[in-house]
């Protein structure tokens, strides 16, 4: 992990433990009547407090700012930040109605479950439990249900009104506001935080957004299942570092206009930009179907910190199907420039088998140009699976991997096993659960 997003982290927590000295400078008096200890209360609003500021922090963490991914080292670890403070926050808060419910059981069920159902005679407190109803079923739907990609990203705009459910919660509580100044701006500051948060992404993001505007000119199927769009700007051309990827939306009535992240192939002195896709979903399956030449294309970012310049020498890189793309950037944006004496690097190519490997002539017309380059195509069918094992002089090279996660899992494992540091292994995960 970077130095910047060690810091940024420690700076979320810090800023959430922030609520505890707060929230003592003159902790709210409570006529609330229990019959367990006093801390059972007080720690529930202060949990209750902490969630809430995650909650804020997460919602920030989901605009795709570029100053963001910048401090993060890329959007991947954005994600996984939001990821996880969003599940310490859904917890964080579920303490909170829990411990208050906790006082009546055994002896009154019914006051305990008002706590935890929309039944109180309150109506701050109906509107707590709605929104952690609410919150909950957003989890369900991110950790235990799986459903379709498009179908999640429609579930996941309810953040925003989850937030401002407890937005309500919160400020209709007359005892927390008339109590605690103090705390009352801190939560009022974390608020508009994560409103301004959510209305950017949620209502604004169409028109503020760095979105080129492109037009397919080619669609090549490489083989049964794996296709290549070459794309040309009708304006403004695209700006990337080899490697970045991009949201991508087609402009045609029979294709879904949800944005989705595919890796650009092609060098950056190009003049058109090309992605590889593999259908795999009902999206992209889809597309490979249906997508046309003079398609209209949005495309927005880029985005993304995998880098092969951004490590030392000598390198392996290990690719695994469409986790070729990077790789494929790299090798294109060598192939046009004049790359240092230093460059050393090894590319395994794992596919199922050699009808799904692609650009094999342009890895080899690189073998053949720079002498620090080699190739070797594993093929499953074959070979076997590639091992952390049959790769050669591994000590302190960086290794840079881009493929399925039970591929990198499992080399990740067999890495950790061969004591290779995890400081030389990089891979941009988006897969968090």
């Amino acid at each position: 992990m970077n130095q910047k997003r060690k810091l940024a982290i420690s700076l979320i927590f810090g800023i959430t433990i922030l609520a505890i000295p707060l929230w003592l400078i003159s902790y709210p008096e409570t006529t609330f009547r229990h019959n367990l200890k006093p801390w059972l209360i007080y720690t529930s609003q202060i949990s209750g407090v902490m969630g809430f500021v995650l909650y804020a922090i997460s919602l920030v963490l989901s605009t795709r700012m570029t100053w963001i991914e910048d401090l993060f080292g890329g959007l991947d670890k954005v994600y996984q930040t939001h990821h996880t403070i969003g599940k310490i926050a859904f917890f964080l808060i579920l303490y909170h109605p829990i411990a208050l419910a906790a006082r009546w059981i055994p002896q009154d069920i019914s006051k305990a479950l008002q706590y935890v159902l929309p039944t109180h005679r309150r109506l701050a407190i109906d509107l707590g439990s709605w929104a952690l109803l609410g919150f909950f079923l957003l989890m369900i739907f991110t950790l235990v249900i799986k459903i379709p990609y498009d179908k999640w990203k429609l579930t996941h705009k309810l953040t925003g009104i989850v937030f401002l459910l407890f937005v309500a919660h919160f400020f209709l509580l007359d005892e927390l506001v008339s109590a605690n100044l103090v705390l009352t701006l801190y939560l009022g500051l974390f608020s508009l935080i994560g409103v301004v948060s959510f209305l950017y992404k949620a209502v604004f993001f169409p028109w503020l957004a760095d979105r080129k505007s492109y037009t397919v000119r080619k669609v090549d199927k490489l083989n049964e299942k794996v296709f290549e769009i070459t794309l040309a700007p009708n304006a403004e051309k695209l700006s990337f570092t080899p490697g970045q990827f991009c949201f991508f939306s087609y402009q045609d009535p029979s294709i879904s206009n949800e944005a989705h992240p595919f890796t650009i192939c092609s060098a950056t002195t190009n003049e058109n930009i090309n992605i590889i896709v593999k259908a795999l979903g009902d999206y992209t399956t889809h597309l490979y179907q249906t997508l046309k030449p003079d398609t209209k294309a949005l495309i927005e970012g880029p985005y993304g910190r995998f880098d092969y310049k951004n490590h030392n020498h000598p390198q392996i890189w290990i690719a695994g199907g469409v986790g070729i793309a990077p790789f494929v950037s790299w090798i294109n944006d060598l192939l046009e420039e004049s790359p240092s004496s230093t460059f050393d690097a090894e590319l395994y190519y794992c596919v199922n088998s050699k009808e799904e490997a692609i650009y094999i002539e342009k890895f080899k017309e690189l073998e053949n140009k720079l002498p620090g380059f080699s190739f070797k195509l594993t093929c499953a069918d074959r070979e076997g699976f590639l091992s952390a094992k049959e790769i050669q002089n591994y000590n302190g090279k960086e290794i840079l991997i881009c493929g399925p996660k039970e591929m990198r899992r499992s080399l990740l494992k067999e890495f950790q096993k061969l004591q290779i540091p995890d400081n030389n292994i990089h891979f941009e995960d988006f897969d968090f659960t």
